[in-house]
């Protein structure tokens, strides 16, 4: 997010992630360019394999900082991850691992949804924590989630200063528990093995230029997918007259996200491209339509663009040149700052990627691997290539996905037996509960002004009906303490007629409650409440069965 004068010039997009790196001891003549750099090899070096959906994770100096006092000096990262969410959590691995390799920073991370680590660990949220009140208080220290408690600072305004003074002070009580973290490690995963795991290798048949060039750069092939995946009519008829001489095989690999977008999107009509018949051929027109695309589409120069002079609208507009005359010492300095910071930030990222494959197409590199291709001659059988099956997936490899993912995380213990009998008697001690404007207390408490919540009155019909459960229950007990073996025959036959009758009843209300969950559709009044008591959803009926 570009930050002029302590004004957001760039708001944070859609299916964005922000990360702003400050540092512990910063004095006034803190090197943070030598700081940047460093930060970037670092994560050259430990994303050297990666294949970008989109945008690439870099750390820039913004051109100028805030002038806010509670806002420090910092640097940052805004990455566009697009269509495949794995980037924002191989980004979150990265910050993880840079903080560990630079003990003095400390970085906050954010996605356009806010706070979306603890969106992730959720469940092992404490109470005070929600939207409204963690605001300046998630950070990432030395390989660690730290979040802020309000015994350290309270009210919900923290500024920001103050909040790094904290982490920085006062670590030990600011690292989130076990849970919280042991949550977002296992969305993150294993990296860097994990990211073979999301790899796919296929072979391809491809014009000769384009093969040399992603034999030089297997990232490219990113752009080119989301060129021919994203295309409109104005760029199928560009690609109308693509030759398809001097072809080669090569292998090549795509992340899973990638292939499966090429592979269901349609080819262009009307080409002139044999073999259509065969897959490498088929991968090989649609990479060759987005290179065509992006190629044809893209201003080569990129400080002529309309995008760069509405950029330099604004930094005008903001008082950044700060009254220097144009052509002036100051000025070109400002100038030649502004120009790298949109190069790298700002940038369309077809422009940069045009920009990048005309420099690569005028290197030694390129030209020598094109006539290496040329003279291999490859027939594709030398080459790797893994299985599809992973496109395919039938139902109960998808509820398994998502019970992993988002599995039954109930309150019971696990001796505890799924019964109508447990479910009701935990709904009538959930409704003995009391409630503020927060929801159900688990204990009563009238100093802090909690609406005691009123059985009799609020829900008088489900009590009637949980009461027949208690008198079955009462009459069991008092059946095997007081009863002798002179008792009465008929004593016998009444208690246990009381008890068949309190576990029918507890059968009638669990069913009520099961066909109400059925016919709410995915939420509603008896899935909450159910909720509220430790139940979820999938616990008591499945979208499978209907008995």
């Amino acid at each position: 997010m570009t930050q002029i004068n302590g004004a957001k010039v760039v708001p944070l997009l859609e299916d964005s992630v922000e990360c702003l790196f400050f540092s512990v001891n910063s004095a006034d003549n803190f090197n943070w360019g030598a700081l940047c750099l460093q930060l970037n090899t670092a994560i050259k070096n430990l994303s050297a394999n990666y294949i970008w959906h989109r945008d690439e994770f870099r750390v820039h100096k913004p051109i100028e900082y805030a002038t806010k006092e509670d806002i420090p000096e910092h640097l940052a990262s805004i990455t566009c991850f697009g269509d495949n969410i794995e980037d924002e959590w191989f980004i979150v691995y990265l910050v993880l691992e840079l903080s560990k390799k630079f003990k003095n920073i400390i970085v906050q991370v954010r996605d356009d949804d806010g706070e979306f680590l603890l969106i992730e660990a959720a469940d092992y949220l404490p109470s005070w924590a929600n939207p409204d009140s963690t605001e300046n208080r998630i950070f990432i220290y030395q390989g660690h989630i730290h979040i802020i408690p309000p015994n350290l600072q309270r009210g919900a305004d923290l500024n920001l200063k103050d909040a790094l003074q904290m982490i920085a002070c006062a670590s030990d009580k600011t690292v989130a528990s076990n849970a919280i973290q042991t949550s977002i490690l296992t969305r993150i995963g294993n990296y860097p093995e994990k990211m073979y795991e999301l790899f796919h290798r296929t072979v391809v048949k491809l014009p000769v230029d384009i093969a040399a060039l992603i034999s030089l750069k297997p990232a490219l092939i990113a752009p080119l997918v989301n060129a021919f995946c994203n295309h409109d009519v104005l760029d199928a008829k560009a690609c109308k007259n693509i030759e398809y001489d001097d072809c080669v095989i090569i292998g090549t690999k795509f992340t899973k996200c990638l292939y499966a977008m090429l592979m269901h999107a349609k080819p262009l009509k009307n080409i002139n491209f044999k073999e259509m018949n065969d897959k490498k051929c088929v991968i090989g027109h649609k990479l060759t339509a987005g290179y065509q695309i992006l190629m044809n589409k893209t201003n080569l120069d990129i400080f002529a663009s309309k995008q760069f002079k509405n950029f330099m609208s604004k930094l005008n507009a903001s008082g950044y040149f700060k009254n220097n005359i144009e052509g002036s010492k100051d000025y070109n300095e400002l100038l030649k700052n502004a120009k790298e910071f949109y190069s790298v930030m700002e940038c369309p990222i077809n422009s940069q990627v045009a920009n990048e494959i005309s420099n690569l197409k005028l290197s030694t590199e390129f030209a020598q691997t094109r006539e290496a291709l040329l003279q291999k001659k490859s027939t594709g059988e030398e080459f790797k290539l893994d299985d599809e099956d992973w496109l395919k997936i039938d139902p109960d490899q998808l509820n398994e996905l998502l019970n992993s993912r988002y599995g039954k995380k109930t309150k019971f213990n696990d001796d505890d037996t799924l019964t109508a009998n447990n479910i009701t008697s935990k709904l009538s001690s959930f409704l003995m509960k009391t409630s503020d404007f927060e929801g159900i207390e688990t204990t009563k408490d009238d100093s802090n002004g909690n609406v005691e919540f009123d059985p009799d009155d609020f829900v008088n019909s489900v009590q009637k009906m949980l009461d027949m459960i208690a008198i079955g229950k009462e009459a069991s007990d008092s059946d095997e303490d007081n009863l002798s073996s002179g008792d009465d025959m008929e004593q016998d036959e009444e208690l246990e007629a009381i008890k068949q009758e309190g576990l029918q009843d507890n059968k009638t209300i669990l069913h009520n409650i099961i066909q109400s969950m059925k016919e709410e559709g995915l939420s509603g009044p008896s899935s909450n409440l159910m909720k509220s008591v430790g139940f979820q959803k999938t616990d008591l009926l499945d979208s499978d069965d209907d008995e």
